[in-house]
């Protein structure tokens, strides 16, 4: 019998998996030989759960598991493949992935042979897939739970993976089961969450649907208050086939399920819906097929070994009473979800052995190990300690949770993971009482995109970018009171931004007000009686931002060696660098003007656009100049403001113009930027139309205009490149001098705006580019 027939494993691949490791040798040989695009084996890679990293020419590898179950030879060939291919360290997501960083590409087919030989894959891992179905990590064993659901996540996830449709969704499709009403995974917050229930002695589940986080969170519907089991796959199925055909494809941004229920509404996503559901029950859909979850293995003695030092402390915070009586669930806590290969590795040795002979992941980024025995724990204990796995941290910092942000991620715009270490060394070091604050939990993200699943934490920060005096500096959004469970979901709340290097004092106080409190443990008390305001006043206190020469480390991100900026965001994304960079502005003007920062305000809303011109300023007086040259005078912009834009340039810091005519003006900024079109057109411009080339220009020569960028960074480059293609005929040829920064990603943005790159050649230390204008 192969291996592939006796893996232990508690779900199976699909067969179609088998080759997976051929396809994706035969797509990258294709690719590095210049046969496909970096767009097109993009298309093809993330799908499989394979991203680019930021380092150049390494990759991230999702592998995926249902309810967070994995085996113990499931971990050692993580391991061995982190080891071998990455960089030696594993990271637990916060959707119960394991995450492989810094492959090779030349070493990802070979990694893809071990995992499926270890009946694991990456495939929906990323990109416009089903998505890893999330559950509790205690079901089977919670005192609370109606039943245990796990069987269900893993049926569903056998059903959906073999489907080709799962991997060509408009956008990303997630799915989460909870055995309860407490809803430990939140359902409410997923594409389609299901939780257990029970109607007349039969089994079933609740179904909330339209949920997600991202930069516009949403939270879910009730969608059918209760569906039996066995027909689960029919509602997944059906709300899968209406998200294909009705999503929105053409803008990525609005493309997730929830933007579609807000479109229509309930209702209307029921008139879909409905007939799907009826017409697949009335088809020869199998069955589901459900699998016997790993059962409690005997226990090895009856007599306990002596506890050791440190026991006690190790069971009051990481030990949890199952309801089976005599049994226990046992946190494994990673910090920031991460773990060395060797010490997985012994770590697998160590849970073979005892209770159901597996460990699961956690929402939270760690692992848990269940069915434990009493006379089990001291020895389970001393094994830990060797490992440095016992977790001596009080459950506020067991349950941070942070992505991986600006390191490695290329939407990352803040380092949350050095955050996260500052932040738990600054409450750490305060003098409060951190077992005191209950089971509190802090969620950082890098940016708006949500992967800490910050709009769900008690404290949820996300980083951003403001420019102060004309600098990018690293900020952080404060939001308070994010809560999951069955209809109470709710959003975390806060628009105001702090400098990251001021976050680490903000909490430090924060926590150290609500242990205070008379409302302690409860911080949604907290938040209600005096926390909001405390937490508003700690905001502006630490709001300020040094001058550069007073001050440089404010300018640094935590753990990074240079000054802040967007740079590596997105690489060969340089449209939606413009985009980036606006936002920056818009945002950090919309703050000056709450902070009664007059002239701050009108000068980053003057700025904000200037990208879309090709046009970088130098300072403030230049900013306001190139406003009135390239928006006013070439009306564009509204030239009743040119009166508030000439004021500025004579008064300086000394400008006292009315605050609701800068407010007009800075929201008139905001709707020309909400109104611009992807090829970075405003439909109120009335810009003249560049003259048409005549027919001896365009077809008399190869190349039909030429321009050199040289120098000129990203995204200005990008955007005078667009900028001379707009003013050329389909069909006609553009040649661009870049250097090597302009090379990574001018070719791949003029790509996806539907041009065709002709080639790319070097020629010494700069790069000429051919761009063939695509025809309209």
């Amino acid at each position: 019998m192969n291996k592939e027939t006796t893996v232990s494993t508690i779900f199976k691949l699909p067969e179609v998996f088998r080759d997976d490791a051929e396809r994706f040798l035969e797509q990258t040989e294709r690719f590095k030989s210049g046969e496909i695009s970096a767009p097109e084996f993009r298309s093809f890679r993330v799908p499989w759960g394979v991203y680019e990293q930021r380092e150049a020419d390494t990759y991230m590898l999702r592998v995926r598991f249902p309810a967070g179950g994995v085996m113990p030879d499931q971990l050692r060939t993580l391991a061995q493949a982190a080891r071998t291919y990455g960089d030696g360290v594993l990271h637990v997501t916060s959707r119960q992935d394991i995450q492989i960083h810094r492959v090779l590409v030349d070493d990802i087919h070979k990694a893809f042979r071990e995992l499926y030989a270890a009946g694991l894959s990456t495939r929906g891992g990323g990109g416009n897939t089903v998505r890893n179905i999330t559950g509790c990590h205690d079901a089977g064993v919670c005192t609370g739970e109606v039943f245990d659901p796990s069987p269900h996540a893993l049926a569903l996830t056998e059903f959906l993976l073999p489907d080709p449709l799962s991997y060509e969704l408009p956008r990303k499709y997630k799915l989460a089961f909870a055995g309860c009403s407490g809803d430990c995974p939140g359902v409410a917050i997923n594409d389609l969450g299901f939780v257990a229930k029970t109607q007349n002695g039969t089994g079933g589940f609740a179904v909330y649907v339209g949920g997600g986080m991202g930069a516009i969170s949403r939270v879910g519907e009730l969608l059918e208050e209760f569906v039996p089991a066995e027909e689960i796959h029919y509602v997944a199925e059906a709300v899968k086939r209406v998200f294909d055909k009705h999503g929105n494809r053409k803008n990525r941004h609005r493309a997730r399920l929830r933007f579609l229920l807000e479109k229509v509404g309930l209702d209307g996503f029921r008139q879909w819906y409905e007939p799907e559901l009826a017409e697949l029950k009335r088809s020869d859909m199998p069955p589901l097929s459900f699998r016997e979850m790993p059962a409690c293995r005997p226990l090895k003695t009856t007599e306990s070994a002596e506890p050791i030092e440190g026991f006690d402390d190790w069971r009051r915070r990481n030990v949890t009473s199952q309801k089976q009586d005599g049994y226990h669930l046992i946190q494994i806590p990673l910090e920031l979800g991460d773990i060395s290969a060797e010490t997985l590795e012994k770590l697998a040795d160590v849970i073979e052995p005892y209770g159901e002979g597996m460990a699961r992941t956690t929402l939270a980024q760690n692992l848990v190990v269940r069915w434990i025995h009493e006379n089990e724990l001291a020895a389970l204990h001393a094994q830990l300690v060797g490992l440095g796995l016992t977790g001596e941290d009080s459950p506020v910092l067991r349950n941070m949770v942070t992505c991986t942000g600006a390191s490695t991620c290329k939407l990352g715009i803040c380092l949350s993971r050095g955050l996260a270490t500052a932040v738990r060394q600054a409450i750490s070091d305060d003098g409060v009482d951190l077992d005191a604050l209950g089971e509190l939990k802090i969620h950082i993200s890098g940016c708006p995109n949500s992967c800490g699943r910050h709009p769900v934490g008690d404290i949820g920060l996300f980083g951003a970018a403001r420019r102060v005096t004309g600098r990018l500096v690293p900020h952080y959004v404060l939001q308070l009171g994010g809560k999951v469970a069955e209809g109470q979901t709710r959003l975390a709340e806060g628009k105001r931004a702090v400098p990251a290097r001021n976050v680490p004092a903000v909490m430090a106080e924060l926590l150290a007000a609500f242990g205070n409190s008379s409302q302690c443990p409860d911080f949604e008390a907290f938040l209600e009686a005096e926390g909001r305001d405390t937490a508003d006043q700690l905001v502006s206190k630490y709001a300020e931002v040094p001058d550069f020469q007073e001050e440089k480390d404010f300018y640094f991100d935590f753990g990074a060696e240079e000054l802040f900026s967007l740079a590596g965001r997105g690489a060969g994304e340089c449209g939606a660098g413009v985009f980036d960079l606006i936002e920056v502005d818009l945002d950090s003007a919309a703050e000056a003007l709450g902070e009664e920062r007059l002239f701050d305000a009108t000068v980053l809303a003057s700025r904000a656009l200037l990208v879309t011109r090709g046009q970088q300023a130098g300072n403030e007086s230049e900013a306001l100049a190139l406003f009135t040259q390239h928006f006013l005078d070439g009306k564009i912009a509204d030239d009743s403001f040119r009166g508030l834009i000439q004021q500025a340039q004579q008064a300086g810091k000394s400008f006292a113009a009315d605050r609701n005519e800068v407010a007009r003006f800075v929201e008139s900024i905001r709707k020309l930027y909400d109104n611009m079109d992807p090829s970075l057109r405003f439909t109120t411009a009335e810009e003249p139309a560049a003259p048409a080339p005549t027919a001896d220009e365009t077809s008399t020569t190869e190349i039909d205009r030429e321009a050199d960028f040289r120098g000129v960074v990203c995204p200005l480059n990008y955007v005078k490149t667009k900028m001379i293609l707009d003013q050329l005929q389909g069909g006609q040829v553009l040649s661009v001098l870049l250097d090597e920064e302009g090379c990574r990603n001018v070719p791949e943005s003029v790509s996806k705006d539907g041009h065709d790159v002709l080639s790319v050649a070097q020629q010494g230390e700069q790069w000429q580019v051919l761009i063939r204008k695509a025809s309209t």
